[in-house]
């Protein structure tokens, strides 16, 4: 039987919830064994076998006298899919999605002058916004964006919340939400100014996106570059080949 299926794996379960949720944060102290055998009506030794996975997984940590506490939070189960398919859903929906602790800091946001690529996206802008976000799963750095998007067509977005609220949620009420999508994906180190808010080292590959959104005309709304920590990420395509001629 799967270990995730058994009362113990779902008790397991439910404690990881409850500490990517908030509801028990690092630190805090859990029930005792048998306040938790008396609440959900299992044994004691089905609740100490439970806890003891959950220790050696190093979630929590048991310290004689006192009690059994939070120690950190559980890693991430799986990793998030970057497809094309998920590009009406914000990176954040997506790590809830899954199950798991979302949250975004904003870095940086400014107008700036376009430059190299991003002067090749937009040729007729003076002025682009810049919107540098970390986002990060169970307090853990995950990915870097850098989110460029035309001052022509959205010239108050300093008003806007971007930490907490979704770029195309406001690109929706501005009138101009992307409708189609393309990306490309490369493998690159990240820019050195990054890797202390990221914790890495300079060596270290990550999976790097380029996000193009294009309106129904055909004008494009949005340019992302986006570093995702591979530890975290899949990406998965589908290839259509017609077989007319070969052989």
């Amino acid at each position: 039987m799967n270990r995730e299926t058994t009362i113990y794996g779902q008790l397991m379960e439910s404690i990881r919830n409850k500490i990517i949720s908030g509801d028990l944060k690092i630190g805090d102290r859990l029930e005792s064994e048998r306040t938790m055998s008396e609440k959900y009506g299992i044994n004691r030794m089905t609740v100490r076998k439970a806890l003891k996975y959950l220790e050696n997984e190093g979630v929590l940590e048991s310290r004689r006298g006192s009690g059994t506490y939070v120690s950190k939070m559980p890693l991430v189960q799986g990793k998030l899919s970057m497809d094309d398919s998920n590009h009406t859903l914000s990176l954040s929906a997506l790590i809830r999605q899954r199950g798991m602790k979302s949250t975004r800091v904003l870095l940086s946001m400014s107008r700036v002058l376009p430059k190299g690529d991003v002067a090749m996206v937009y040729p007729e802008e003076r002025k682009v916004y810049e919107i540098v976000r970390l986002s990060l799963i169970n307090d853990r750095p995950y990915a870097l964006q850098k989110v460029y998007i035309p001052c022509s067509l959205f010239n108050d977005a300093e008003r806007f919340d971007f930490e907490e609220g979704s770029l195309y949620e406001y690109m929706q009420d501005k009138g101009h939400k992307p409708v189609r999508f393309r990306t490309d994906l490369k493998i690159e180190r990240l820019p050195e100014e990054y890797c202390k808010i990221m914790q890495t080292d300079r060596n270290k590959k990550y999976m790097l996106f380029e996000y193009y959104g294009y309106e129904t005309n055909g004008q494009i709304l949005e340019y992302t570059v986006s570093y995702h920590d591979p530890e975290y990420t899949k990406f998965s395509f589908e290839s259509i080949v017609s077989l007319d001629g070969l052989g």
